[in-house]
């Protein structure tokens, strides 16, 4: 009788993965383990794990060895940071959506430039989309064994340095992003289970979700967010297009918000 060896899918694409000695990196190793800690607990996120990791590199590989070198390298580097590794991370499901654009003739080529945006869409028509991808995670405090520890997230909120609304406005005031004319795109991953959905986003940039309950019956009213405090009433901002958000690494399902008050290039509003 014949013996059959058999090889599940992290074996396969580790042994087609082209830059090999990336598996080495502590970054890769973490998670490979954490992808069999999570299929086997039934809690695998299939959107982002160490197969799809594996795998859009290949296809960022394919598409354009020296961007995947740039990524590989830039794994290297902070291969001891894992926060900053899940924020390459989530440039790396950007770039390798847009892919798929190019090969289909809808999209003319992506462009690392680091100077400009983390990753750059030309259009067929030759105008060209700037985007800067922001990774959000809740970073929560580890308590010592027997203990609790009380954790406020403060994600949502408009004030809070940890606010999304705070992280977009420290990278135009202190890093001189989204300053330049054109269209620029935030692209905002929210990479914990804690923050995922609509509500950081909307609450932050919004003056909150608020609701209205009748002094009598004390029903509700009326309920939803209140624009009157938007992010984008903020002169900095005007040169900001819109904001792109999703959850978990699920690129496919981002949802987009356009600033009412862009700029465009010509000085005149183009929402």
């Amino acid at each position: 009788m014949t013996d059959f060896i058999t090889s599940d899918i992290v074996t396969d694409l580790e042994e087609q993965f082209p830059i090999n000695d990336l598996l080495n990196c502590g970054y890769f190793k973490k998670h490979r383990h954490g992808y069999y800690a999570a299929r086997d607990a039934g809690v695998l996120n299939r959107h982002r794990n160490y197969v799809t990791l594996l795998r859009f590199l290949s296809e960022i590989d394919a598409y354009d060895k020296q961007h995947a070198k740039s990524y590989a390298k830039r794994f290297r580097d902070g291969a001891n940071d894992w926060s900053s590794c899940e924020a390459i991370f989530s440039e790396v499901i950007v770039y390798r959506a847009y892919i798929r654009g190019v090969y289909e003739g809808l999209i003319r080529s992506i462009r690392l430039e680091e100077a400009e945006a983390d990753v750059i869409i030309e259009r067929i028509d030759g105008s060209k989309m700037f985007l800067e991808v922001l990774c959000i995670t809740a970073s929560f405090p580890v308590p010592e064994d027997g203990n609790f520890t009380v954790y406020e997230v403060k994600t949502h909120k408009q004030l809070e340095k940890a606010s999304v609304r705070q992280k977009l406005l420290s990278k135009i005031s202190q890093q001189n992003q989204f300053k330049k004319p054109r269209e620029n795109f935030a692209v905002i991953e929210l990479n914990d289970v804690s923050i995922a959905g609509d509500f950081a986003v909307l609450s932050s940039l919004s003056g909150g979700y608020k609701m209205s309950l009748g002094l009598e019956s004390g029903k509700i009213l009326a309920r939803g967010y209140d624009w009157a405090n938007s992010f984008f009433d903020d002169p900095s901002t005007h040169s900001l297009k819109g904001i792109i958000y999703f959850s978990l690494g699920d690129y496919e399902s981002r949802k987009l918000i356009f600033n009412p008050d862009f700029v465009g290039s010509s000085g005149t509003n183009r929402s």
